[in-house]
């Protein structure tokens, strides 16, 4: 009796440690709120971004910065019909384009994408990497296939570091 006492303890523990290093599982993406600068992988400062939450746990509205260019309106949704988070964004045609989350649900880093057709009439596949080093750095990467997943060539690559509000 001792040993089943002893090895469910240790079951028990292992369960509720937490392990080391790890950040918190995605459930909520809620502290991504705030101002961010944009950063290159090469350190390059290149734009801003401000997160506002809409729905505690389940929606986000993004609007991004890069350069010159005209502010982007993202959203990221907690979808329950997905299983999890999808990121939310306007298409060249004008139409809402969505990119479901392809990874586990709950772990880090997230990952989204579809399939799509351009505008050229070309069918690609994007994958979106959000990874998270902490509260006030995130970091997301698009890639692109033109293969079915083959190879792929980044789209861009952001770090995000929070600003001062």
């Amino acid at each position: 009796m001792g040993l089943l006492r002893s090895l469910c303890l240790a079951v028990g523990l292992m369960i509720s440690a937490p392990a080391l290093a790890q950040p918190a599982p995605p459930a909520s993406l809620d502290f991504l709120a705030g101002a961010w600068m944009l950063f290159d992988a090469t350190g390059a400062e290149i734009g801003a971004s401000r997160i506002e939450v809409q729905a505690p746990g389940a929606m986000l509205f993004e609007r991004r910065t890069v350069g010159a260019s005209a502010a982007q309106p993202i959203w990221f949704e907690n979808s329950e019909s997905a299983g999890g988070w999808s990121q939310l964004f306007l298409a060249a045609s004008g139409q809402i384009r969505a990119f479901p989350t392809q990874s586990a649900p709950g772990v880090w880093p997230i990952v989204m994408g579809a399939d799509t057709t351009l505008r050229d009439g070309a069918r690609v596949r994007f994958r979106l990497t959000m990874s998270r080093a902490s509260d006030n750095e995130t970091r997301r990467v698009l890639e692109m296939s033109r293969d079915q997943g083959g190879s792929w060539t980044t789209v861009f690559d952001y770090i995000y570091r929070r600003a001062e509000d």
